[in-house]
């Protein structure tokens, strides 16, 4: 109890000095009042935190480590906390101004003013159109433009995701070994400094290695062809377009930030501290659009048990979402494949994946999921059964936005198979990417190559 009150003290002598951009003017907002989980709620209230400044000021007075102390929780848990609430007090006064615009908009009032945190909760002042949702998003132009999604220099990718990948948030890509979900990864980090001009985002990137695959060696290869392309479009436009004076091929690489995690500690500490990292490369005058996690299953196919991985998976999806928004950047994560026991009595259910069969017509693409799981599970010689499937089960693919999966193109013809002349670090197989998840485009198929450039659409399509 006594612990309790020296909280408390804590908490409102800071308050009156806390400020920050996200919740300066959130001091009086009970937290009854945001759109917070009940179980985030309930934890909050426990241990005697009823407004916003009780939240901030705690951290402020000590840190996140005395915030999860007060809460007696772990950091990590912790710093999903926080950010829910930051996140929910700008929703709450988002939405707060929303309705106050629509309401002056209709009685011809210009006098628009900011909402008072006294109204009480935004749920009981009705819902808002999806026109006013949209104004939220971007206050300029320039905000517009820099919001572009991310290209993969596949036009038939980028097309099929509806220009790239997406920013606000977590793109999912899965496959065998060996299919491309590095090299895919390595390719948007350097796209992700395409100047606007040219249709990128001019951003940095920030790669968080958990296997040890990548290679700057390749990214300078994407980097030098992705210079000479942008030289070559110069030259054609006669003089029209230009590159900005820095733009180079170690301007690129320089962009892209490694982090190299080798146990899921670490992992859980480097994501609990890229906030502050991207804060800091903001102040520096140059934002990060790219955040990749290669991979996200590898270290908890160690050791992990099934339910503090769940509780994990859980919480880093949430930074991951919450991120993305929050940053307005793309979010990919790279998930592995694994092998999944399927009984005659389990009826068949679950996501099945291609893996790496073939069809036996020697068409352009390889067999449909449908047709690999009726093939499997109507197996008459044996009780069982295996098919390839994401890591980490549903739950998690329930927190993406977006799921990529990729997979070898089965084709009779060797000549279009594989792509001549291709040399270098790609081996010029055809690639399937098939769009399974997405909110906003419907699902379906793009054909790419991994050439000695990176990746690159299929040149051997007569489309």
């Amino acid at each position: 109890m006594l612990q309790s009150n020296v909280s408390d003290r804590k908490r409102k002598s800071s308050s009156t000095s806390y400020s920050s951009s996200s919740s300066s003017y959130a001091a009086a907002v009970k937290l009854s009042f945001l759109p917070l989980r009940p179980s985030t709620l309930s934890i909050l209230t426990r241990r005697g935190f009823h407004t916003c400044s009780d939240v901030f000021a705690s951290k402020t007075s000590g840190g996140i480590s005395n915030f999860a102390a007060e809460l007696d929780v772990d950091l990590m848990e912790a710093t999903g906390i926080h950010r829910e609430v930051e996140s929910a007090v700008r929703t709450y006064y988002n939405c707060r101004r929303c309705i106050s615009n629509n309401n002056n908009n209709n009685n011809n009032d210009n006098n628009l003013t900011d909402p008072s945190p006294q109204d009480g909760p935004v749920r009981n002042n009705g819902p808002l159109t999806a026109a006013s949702i949209l104004s939220l998003q971007y206050s300029s132009q320039s905000e517009r433009l820099k919001s572009r999604p991310i290209i993969t220099f596949a036009q038939a990718v980028d097309s099929l995701l509806g220009g790239g990948v997406q920013p606000k948030e977590v793109t999912e890509i899965v496959g065998s070994p060996g299919v491309g979900k590095t090299q895919l990864a390595m390719q948007l980090c350097v796209d992700a400094h395409l100047p606007i001009a040219f249709g990128g985002v001019d951003g940095d990137s920030i790669y968080i290695d958990t296997e040890g695959s990548f290679s700057p060696e390749r990214c300078w290869d994407m980097a030098k062809a992705l210079y000479d392309h942008l030289q070559g479009s110069v030259r054609r436009s006669g003089g029209k377009k230009q590159l900005p004076e820095n733009f180079s091929v170690e301007s690129i690489l320089d962009s892209i930030h490694v982090f190299r995690v080798l146990d899921e500690t670490s992992q859980n500490c480097t994501i609990q501290s890229l906030p502050d990292f991207i804060e800091k490369k903001k102040e520096m005058g140059r934002c990060v659009k790219l955040l990749v996690m290669d991979s996200i299953a590898f270290h908890y196919r160690v050791n992990a048990s099934d339910k503090s991985r769940t509780k994990s998976l859980a919480r880093i999806a949430s930074m991951l979402a919450d991120m993305a928004v929050k940053y307005d950047m793309a979010v990919v994560v790279i998930n592995q494949m694994t092998m999944k026991l399927q009984g005659l009595l389990s009826g068949g259910g679950g996501e099945v994946g291609s893996g790496g069969g073939s069809s036996g017509g020697g068409g352009m693409e390889e067999e449909s999921w449908m047709e690999s799981r009726t093939n499997t599970t109507n197996t008459t010689t044996a009780t069982t059964s295996s098919v390839l499937v994401p890591a980490l089960g549903e739950s998690w693919a329930h927190a993406m936005t977006t799921r990529l999966w990729l997979s070898f193109v089965s084709d009779s013809n060797p000549q279009r198979s594989r792509i001549s002349g291709s040399g270098g670090s790609g081996d010029g197989k055809r690639r399937l990417c098939r769009l399974v998840k997405s909110p906003h485009k419907p699902e379906g198929t793009a054909v790419f190559t991994i050439t000695k450039y990176g990746i690159r659409g299929d040149v051997s399509s007569p489309h």
